[in-house]
């Protein structure tokens, strides 16, 4: 199996990674007690032994040893000859060595101390090298209404909120994607943004190659999903359901290619909203008013940005709204889904992968989490950020400023988005080859 390939942008710290358990010694260590133990033992033994060669000098049952031993005694004869003076030869190295085992004891030695500094985990998803392709690890799990079943395939993926996160509960990371490593220097220099104004984030760029492997990988339990992603041969399709899938998986922020970051991420919740528990952040694209009973909704949130937690009961509504269209459209022309072409396709690319049907599938999720209906009503002329459930939704200069003619009464641009995509001109040219296609009928 290909290897997937991440192309690291930026000067970001790789983290400290754990040193290995040093060894200890083979020659011992100069401050462990035990050498001093070893030392004054010996010293009171030599004691010990001069008091039996003592003993024994002036005993009457060894007296053809007595001219020798008292040549080799090396104690002066006052002091073998005096209780007082034997009592002092046995003390004073105790007394000594209790002084010197007091003065050095360490109850933890040098080499286990160092043992003990060395880090033993590395749950920072920050500080990690990254590894995009391996299942994310069971973390502690909050409740979620069953709405859905897109899940990734580790089910004890449940988003878990993170202390120090720029957004409460949401993967400081940053997610794009692209056909090959090889970037335009506008797109070097839009990426850049995102890394000066969030240097805590991680940043994962994913080729087609390792976009597979990440989403065989993160949804073995999903083989509806996996054949989809696969089998589907229409590039945007493909990029569009990969960015939610991406996001569901591991959670963090995605932004397409041509959007730089104006603000720090850190800095797009009000303060009101920052301990709530946000399972994804929107932006109004078009912003219109409410329609009437009835009628499709009018406005549309963009997702060229959005942010979202791992697992979020918000964007498992969207895959899986997005992967049953696909199924849908292609049962409709009477093939698979490896076959269809961007001519079968009876509505706009927005509404089978893109913006809107994400919109439609967002609102869903809401009225199932809320118990009513949510539409323009809820959310039309918002001048600052607002909570819908558990949705934060965005005015509409803060992702889309150019599309809502740059208002100045909704506060600061978040992203700017450079519309350099080339996926408009396939959309338009497949649209002219069905009109033609219908006209010579």
């Amino acid at each position: 199996m290909k290897q997937p390939h991440f192309h690291p942008r930026g000067s970001r710290e790789e983290g400290n990674i754990p040193l290995s358990n040093p060894q200890p010694s083979k020659r011992g260590n100069n401050n462990d007690p035990a050498l001093f133990l070893n030392g004054w033992t010996l010293s009171l033994r030599c004691a010990w032994s001069a008091e039996i060669i003592s003993l024994l000098s002036s005993h009457p049952r060894y007296p053809h040893e007595s001219s020798s031993l008292r040549t080799s005694s090396m104690l002066p004869s006052t002091l073998r000859s005096s209780r007082y003076g034997r009592f002092v030869i046995l003390t004073i190295p105790l007394l000594v060595f209790s002084c010197l085992l007091f003065l050095t004891w360490d109850p933890l030695p040098g080499r286990l101390r160092q043992q003990s500094q060395v880090p033993t985990s590395q749950s920072d998803p920050v500080s990690q090298v990254p590894q995009a392709v391996e299942p994310s690890k069971g973390e502690a799990s909050h409740p979620k209404p069953p709405v859905s079943t897109s899940k990734p395939s580790s089910s004890k993926i449940t988003g878990d909120i993170a202390d120090g996160d720029a957004i409460l509960g949401i993967t400081d990371k940053l997610w794009q994607s692209a056909k090959d490593p090889h970037l335009s220097d506008d797109q070097d220099k839009w990426i850049n943004t995102w890394l000066e104004k969030n240097p805590s984030f991680r940043y994962e760029l994913l080729t087609d190659d390792s976009a597979a492997t990440f989403v065989r990988t993160h949804y073995a339990s999903r083989p509806d999903i996996i054949e989809v992603f696969e089998t589907l041969p229409i590039p945007i399709l493909r990029a569009d359901l990969l960015r939610y899938l991406l996001v569901l998986a591991e959670g963090g922020v995605w932004s397409d290619l041509d959007v730089t970051c104006d603000k720090p991420v850190g800095e797009w919740v009000p303060t009101e909203y920052k301990n709530a528990r946000i399972e994804m952040i929107v932006g109004l694209e078009f912003d219109f008013e409410w329609r009437g009973e009835g009628t499709e909704i009018a406005s549309q949130f963009c997702n060229w940005v959005f942010a979202a937690p791992r697992s979020s009961r918000v964007l498992q509504v969207v895959v899986d709204a997005v992967v049953a269209k696909l199924k849908e459209i292609a049962a409709m022309n009477n093939v698979q889904v490896k076959d269809l072409t961007l001519e079968m396709l009876p509505i706009d690319v927005v509404n089978v992968t893109g913006p809107k049907i994400m919109t439609i599938a967002i609102l869903d999720s809401l009225q199932q989490l809320l118990g009513r209906t949510v539409d323009d009503r809820d959310f039309h002329g918002i001048k600052k950020p607002k909570l819908i459930g558990d949705v934060l939704i965005m005015p509409g200069v803060a992702f889309a400023a150019s599309q809502n003619g740059y208002p100045q009464d909704q506060g600061d641009a978040l992203v700017t988005h450079h519309y350099a995509g080339s996926w408009k001109q396939a959309d338009a040219e497949a649209k002219e080859k069905k009109k033609q296609k219908q006209n010579g009928r």
